[in-house]
């Protein structure tokens, strides 16, 4: 049988169901390939585990702080079996809204089995040949695992694993920098474990240092250690616990005692099945196990595209967004301008970091552009919830375009959202002072932030002599 669909996604995940929907939506004919095995790292699982985690170690953190807003502190009660068993229903609860039933009835073709590419531009699948016009890698990815000695005499987490925990950890360390490693140290941190983080580079590479650095001093401030300066050498396997030996900048040696470690260092694509000879897909030359891929995912042959776990990415809405874009393409929907246009990209701790454009727009803003500041501590609704940290800055080209930016603290995702919004609507700073939000919103920070690109704003020439003549009237 040969089938000749619109797009064929290939990866029967969370993510591949999702875009499969969002292909009939747009009407294109659609072929979803089930490899018959769960997608490795599938991000929609796991975007819903650690989101329903944090949201009970939020709750515990509450407990622990209600001293801010009025109430006694108090030591919660947890129950590690419960939470992780809440975790894993909330996951599952999302399943209806992808089960095959509904795939069907929405015209979804699936194809059951494990694809081969015949050709650059075709698959078989046992009996069927696949002719699409387009393909949507979305295979999923599997944790990295660095090599460090001692590192296979112990036990250990990866971001997959740990979340079918049902035990305290009395002292976590967590190796890696990267968001879904610094989710998960705040969320058993907030857990009641002690929790020691070494991103073993930069933390959170690719965003705004300076709000990083806010993010890192309130994660301190709950107790999480950060130690930016250091890095992981070797495991010390022991009768009880486990050592770890620690190198710092300056070539120090120090040691630390743990009793458990999750390994968050990245992931690698699962891209292995892929006959590199009959695709001829160019692969990073610093990281052959990865597909060269546009900023949108695309490879170097333009019929092939990957999204989620198979083009690096762990964030389960950033692939999503990605996903659809290369959709509204496929359906002419969409030209360049709205194919290479900034994604939102959100860290999930709490306080949340939200950040729309490259991180070197803010380090060196081009002449003529400005970057405006407001603080979440004069924000009305943030002071009301007892919150005092936290920022924002959007970048802003002389006639006002906005062109990018962060925010940390509560509502920063939303706060950023609405930038997004303006961005694509072509909205201007100084018309940000006009949106008619309410003072108690943290949605207010954009009227602060339009009032103050508006009072940089030369008065008009025509206003100003009216003004100057009225005063000379007796």
């Amino acid at each position: 049988m040969i089938l000749k669909p619109d797009v064929c996604i290939i990866g029967a995940g969370g993510l591949g169901a999702s875009l499969a929907v969002k292909a009939r939506e747009r009407g294109l004919a659609t072929v979803l390939v089930d490899r018959e095995t769960a997608e490795p790292g599938d991000p929609l699982l796991g975007h819903l585990q650690r989101a329903a985690l944090s949201a009970s170690a939020a709750h515990a953190q509450a407990i622990r702080t209600g001293a801010r807003l009025g109430l006694d502190n108090a030591v919660p009660k947890l129950n590690y079996k419960t939470i992780t068993e809440h975790a894993q229903a909330i996951a599952a609860s999302g399943a209806p809204q992808l089960s095959l039933e509904r795939l069907e009835a929405l015209g979804v073709q699936r194809v059951v089995g494990h694809p081969a590419f015949a050709e650059r531009n075709s698959l078989r699948i046992g009996e069927t040949l696949l002719k699409p016009a387009h393909i949507i890698l979305a295979t999923g990815s599997t944790p990295a695992i660095p090599d460090l000695p001692g590192l296979s005499e112990i036990a250990y987490f990866t971001p997959d694993t740990i979340l079918g925990n049902v035990r305290k950890l009395t002292h976590l360390l967590v190796v890696g920098g990267d968001e879904t490693a610094i989710e998960l140290a705040q969320i058993y941190r907030r857990l009641g474990s002690d929790v020691t983080l070494v991103p073993q580079g930069p933390l959170l590479k690719g965003f705004d240092p300076e709000a990083v650095a806010i993010l890192r001093r309130q994660l301190r401030e709950e107790g999480l250690a950060v130690l930016e300066r250091a890095s992981v050498k070797a495991f010390l396997p022991r009768s009880q616990g486990i050592g770890v030996s620690l190198d710092d900048a300056d070539g120090r040696v120090s040691s630390l005692d743990i009793s458990h470690v999750l390994l968050a260092s990245g992931r690698i694509p699962d891209l292995a099945w892929i006959d590199s000879e009959k695709t001829k897909l160019k692969r990073q030359a610093d990281a052959p196990d990865r597909l060269h891929l546009t900023p949108w995912g695309g490879t170097s042959y333009w019929r092939i595209s990957a999204v989620g776990g198979a083009a690096g990415e762990t964030n389960y809405h950033l692939a999503l967004r990605k996903g659809e874009r290369l959709l509204d393409r496929f359906a002419g929907r969409g030209g360049a301008a709205q194919l290479h246009a900034p994604l939102l990209r959100v860290i999930a701790t709490q306080p949340p970091l939200a950040q729309i454009g490259a991180v070197e727009m803010f380090k060196a803003p081009k002449p003529g552009s400005r970057i405006l500041r407001a603080n979440l501590g004069e924000n009305e609704a943030a002071r009301a919830s007892g919150v005092r940290e936290g920022s924002a800055k959007i970048l802003v080209e002389k006639s006002g375009k906005v062109l990018g930016g962060v925010m940390v603290g509560q509502g920063a995702a939303d706060v950023m959202a609405s930038v997004a919004l303006a961005m694509g609507k072509g909205i201007t700073a100084a018309e940000l002072a006009r949106l008619p939000i309410a003072a108690t919103s943290e949605l207010a920070m954009l009227v602060d932030l339009g009032n103050q690109f508006a009072s940089q704003l030369p008065a008009n020439s025509w206003s100003k002599r009216q003004n100057s003549l009225r005063r000379l009237l007796p």
